[in-house]
């Protein structure tokens, strides 16, 4: 690299408001948000798809799609548990668009074969390929999110990209979900109708492979190509020697569980009490699926506000904000005697989304300062390792929670684990470590 070479990649530049690291460009910015656009639908859509695959392709009946959908989430959830510390290892020791476009590549990949399949055994191998995309790209996007910008303009950038996961996710529910009954009615076979729209997405994440190419080069400096990855991800694990570290990796344990809840129970408490009430399954579903719409709603319009607001405060008392919303969010919600009241139901998942954005941006702007240069991939690796048990934990221990206590009960139980979060974040704020 050439002198003049050297000084163009040590100057800083400005995205809008956010003030870059030296040698990230816009054109690096444009790129990473394009992906980030994206990956949140890649990351729904296969499994809001799944019933239909079982269905048209593989013709199981409808009383065994619940069995076979849980599996295969349990499944998804422990490659990623097991493989998502080891690809931010990865993302340290070969720089983190080599390791991006890899991430694409296996999601495209994984898209296309993954409607083709021809037995239950074959969608469980193919949902594994998929597994290792979603935690190749997870932990890609938050650390890559951490390298961009300036620490002054973290929780900015923070709440313009996922602002765009919202946005995304949109796109996906309200479009690219039409586009098996699109092709159905232009004369396609179910089967073929269903393909058709995962070849589609399947296109989009390898053009998406194609537009990270435009990131910024390079591994973190002070890596060495030869580093085991076993070695940087014991750095990771250590990493929490840092107190503020090992708080971002206690609330990823509470924040993600934040997110599948919702998903996983919500629906099914507004369909089951909106039935019970005299409503067709169709048109419960049509209230759980806008419900699950209000709080998506006003996590995305949250989003930017709350990184502006972010960037006003330290790390840590954004911490103690952002749980604390969620806190009383949740356990709102679960207490909550009849789930169906439009006026006493949309003012608590308004809340819940709020609460739900405010807990991943926290968490991620403290890591994202605290963490060090040369192995941020691995310590990101573990903090999303540490909210892949809080997915695991939430989707096991909450269905019980459900049948054999209350419908709430798995909402006021999160309610909790965010409050406790709030209170160690409190007590470290008032500690000197908080300083």
């Amino acid at each position: 690299m050439t002198q003049n070479e050297v000084s163009e990649d040590r100057q800083t530049k400005s995205f809008g408001p956010i003030q870059l690291q030296p040698g990230v460009t816009p054109r690096h910015v444009l790129s990473f948000l394009f992906a980030a656009t994206v990956s949140i639908g890649m990351f729904t859509y296969l499994v809001s798809l799944t019933p239909f695959i079982l269905t048209e392709n593989l013709g199981i009946p409808e009383s065994e799609h619940g069995r076979i959908t849980g599996n295969l989430q349990f499944l998804q959830e422990i490659v990623v548990l097991l493989s998502i510390g080891w690809w931010g290892a990865m993302s340290d020791r070969f720089g983190r668009r080599n390791v991006y476009i890899i991430s694409w590549i296996i999601m495209g990949i994984a898209y296309g074969i993954y409607a083709f399949a021809t037995s239950v055994d074959q969608l469980f191998m193919f949902r594994i390929v998929y597994a290792l995309a979603v935690a190749s790209s997870t932990t890609n996007l938050s650390t890559i999110l951490a390298d961009y910008p300036q620490e002054q303009s973290r929780g900015k950038m923070s709440g313009i990209a996922f602002f765009l996961n919202g946005v995304g996710a949109v796109i996906f529910f309200v479009g690219m979900s039409k586009l098996p009954a699109t092709f159905e009615a232009g004369g396609a076979e179910p089967i073929w109708a269903g393909r058709y729209a995962f070849l589609i997405v399947s296109g989009l994440a390898f053009l998406t492979a194609l537009v990270v190419t435009l990131m910024k080069p390079g591994r973190p400096e002070g890596v060495k190509p030869k580093t085991p990855a076993l070695v940087l991800m014991r750095e990771g694990l250590l990493a929490a020697k840092n107190k503020k570290i090992a708080l971002a990796y206690f609330g990823s344990f509470a924040a993600r569980a934040d997110m599948i809840i919702i998903t996983l129970f919500l629906v099914l408490w507004v369909v089951q009490s909106s039935v019970a009430q005299g409503l067709s399954p169709a048109d419960a579903q049509a209230r759980a699926g806008m419900f699950v719409g209000i709080t998506s709603g006003a996590a995305v319009v949250w989003a930017p506000l709350f990184g502006y607001l972010s960037d006003k405060m330290s790390r840590v008392q954004v911490m103690v904000v952002a749980f604390l919303l969620a806190s009383i969010g949740y356990t709102w919600l679960g207490m909550l005697s009849d789930v169906t009241s439009f006026s006493a139901t949309i003012p608590a998942l308004i809340f819940v989304g709020v609460g739900q954005t405010s807990t991943i941006l926290a968490t991620t702007v403290l890591l994202g300062k605290e963490a060090p240069e040369q192995y941020r991939g691995s310590v990101f690796g573990m903090l999303n390792f540490f909210g892949a048990i809080g997915i695991l934990a939430i989707s096991t221990g909450g269905g019980y929670l459900y049948d054999l206590i209350a419908p709430g009960a798995p909402f006021v139980t999160i309610g909790v684990a965010n409050g406790i979060v709030f209170i160690a974040s409190l007590f470290f704020l008032k500690s000197k470590a908080a300083d």
